[in-house]
């Protein structure tokens, strides 16, 4: 009897706000995007997403993209690295850090922060 190798497929749904992923076969992360945390008038805002895990063990590096340019990333916890290009946002961590993690995406070149959706997240563990 013969084993057949079947190559694994990846589909990504735009329409789908979260999703869960594995990390080298240890944990799980989900990040949420909740939508609009505050206005700033008609110059943008910030938008709220939050990232929870569990089983994992090291230093996490996630990137969320979006479907506008992010202008600038924040978290409610001190000890994460932020920082943004374009429309992705990247946050390095340890897996020891506040879980969930509150982050802030902010739009400040005009567009409208009520337009801003997830379009996908990555990440790795080292």
């Amino acid at each position: 009897m013969t084993k057949t190798y079947k190559k694994p497929v990846i589909s990504i749904d735009t329409g789908m706000a979260e999703g869960v992923y594995a990390a080298s076969g240890q944990g799980t992360l989900n990040v949420t995007y909740h939508g609009v945390w505050d206005r700033w008038g008609t110059n943008g805002g910030k938008g709220l997403a939050m990232a929870d895990w569990s089983g994992i063990n090291g230093t996490i590096t996630l990137n969320i993209t979006f479907n506008d340019t992010v202008d600038q990333a924040e978290t409610d916890d001190a000890s994460v690295q932020a920082s943004c290009s374009g429309k992705t946002a990247t946050f390095t961590f340890a897996s020891t850090a506040s879980n969930p993690l509150t982050i802030g995406i902010h739009l400040n070149h005009g567009t409208s922060i009520d337009d801003l959706k997830m379009t996908g997240f990555t990440y790795s563990v080292s």
